[in-house]
């Protein structure tokens, strides 16, 4: 009798699946408990969730940059390397400044007047010059204004409101006065700037003295023939680094800024003359008393003669009394206005005079415009 081992069902088909609504549901403590084990495992006691072996092999094979959080793995520099310009030594005009750099900023507009001095019509041009630029219109002359214009020049004086005379905040160098009888590069950039068929030889003779009074004029400068502060800042401005000696016609080289000045050989007056022209230019400013700073009339005379070491008072009258009167002034000497004097020039000869005659205009050669009270004679102290 064949006996027939019983048949052991297979473990798959052990035991059929019960319908959905028959199978035993889990409480809600099976749920939570393993999600607090983890929590436990991975808060409390450190350890590492289970990872399955397909997703540990591939964490395995990253480096280990990947394995930090998005917000970390952006690395900020230690040490942030910050490029800047450095800032172009300019000097910002605004409503009511003076001097030489406002006549430069006229010239450059055009069709103003070139009186040193930033007023409504100037302002007005401004403005006009900023809208076509597309440039902010608010009547200041700032870098980026200037470079519209053509670039600062650096080197001019001129004051400003609160600026400062010399152009502080920036790079400066010392503005050569050239005449006739001059010579050297300094010479050689005029020429260039005048043009007109110039040989830019670096001799300033007659065709440089023939054009720079041209051009003088056209410009509405004091037609001197003398290349001072005031032409060089209509010309763009003093050319630092260039040289100029000092020529034969009454010449010498000064700094036109304040520093010290080589007189010309010749009289105390003579020389006082020469010095007094190299402030052509400056503005009108009521107590000035440096070029820096702008002339009134005392101002002046009393910088001018200080130079040559001689002392007189601050003021027209005391200068005046100091003085006394002469009946045979020579040029060089104060002429005086009033009794006691509310102003004083220094007396050209031929119905003329230096000064710095009042509030808006600069020191210039004019006319004496009414009959002197007095002359005052200066001698050495």
């Amino acid at each position: 009798m064949t006996t027939t081992a019983p048949t052991i069902p297979d473990a798959r088909w052990s035991e059929a699946p019960r319908p959905r609504h028959q199978r035993q549901r889990p409480g809600l403590s099976a749920k939570v408990a393993p999600i607090v084990t983890s929590r436990k495992g991975l808060v409390l006691s450190g350890s590492a969730l289970a990872v399955p072996a397909s997703a540990g092999a591939v964490l395995a094979a990253t480096p280990a940059e990947a394995a930090v959080s998005p917000v970390s793995a952006v690395r900020t520099p230690s040490v942030v390397h910050v490029t800047t310009t450095p800032s172009s030594p300019v000097v910002i005009l605004s409503y009511n400044d003076t001097g030489a750099l406002v006549k430069t900023l006229q010239q450059r507009l055009g069709g103003l007047e070139l009186d040193g001095w930033f007023g409504p019509k100037t302002l007005a041009a401004v403005k006009a010059f900023q809208a076509s630029k597309r440039l902010a219109v608010d009547g200041v002359v700032g870098p980026l204004t200037w470079t519209a214009l053509g670039g600062f020049p650096g080197s001019s004086g001129g004051t400003g409101g609160s600026t400062g005379g010399s152009g502080s905040g920036g790079t400066s160098c010392a503005v050569k006065v050239l005449r006739y009888g001059s010579s050297g590069d300094a010479v050689q950039v005029l020429q260039q700037r005048l043009g007109r068929g110039l040989a830019d030889d670096g001799e300033f003779g007659a065709l440089t003295l023939a054009a720079l009074k041209s051009y003088q004029a056209a410009k509405g400068l004091v037609v001197d023939g003398i290349a001072g502060p005031a032409t060089w800042s209509a010309l763009g401005g003093f050319p630092c680094g260039t040289g100029a000696t000092g020529g034969t016609g009454g010449g010498g080289t000064g700094t036109g800024g304040g520093g010290t000045t080589t007189p010309v050989q010749g009289s105390l007056q003579q020389k006082a003359i020469a010095i007094a022209k190299q402030y052509l230019g400056i503005p009108y400013v009521l107590g000035g008393n440096t070029p820096a700073q702008g002339f009134d009339c005392s101002g002046l005379t009393k910088y001018v003669y200080a130079q040559l070491g001689v002392t007189l008072p601050r003021t027209a009258r005391a200068q005046q009394a100091y003085l006394g009167n002469t009946n045979s002034p020579v040029p060089g000497d104060l002429v005086f206005f009033g009794y006691p004097a509310y102003h004083v020039g220094i007396y050209l000869g031929n119905n003329t005079m230096l000064a710095a005659p009042h509030p808006g205009e600069v020191v210039r050669i004019q006319p004496i415009y009414t009959t002197p009270s007095s002359y005052g004679h200066v001698t050495g102290n």
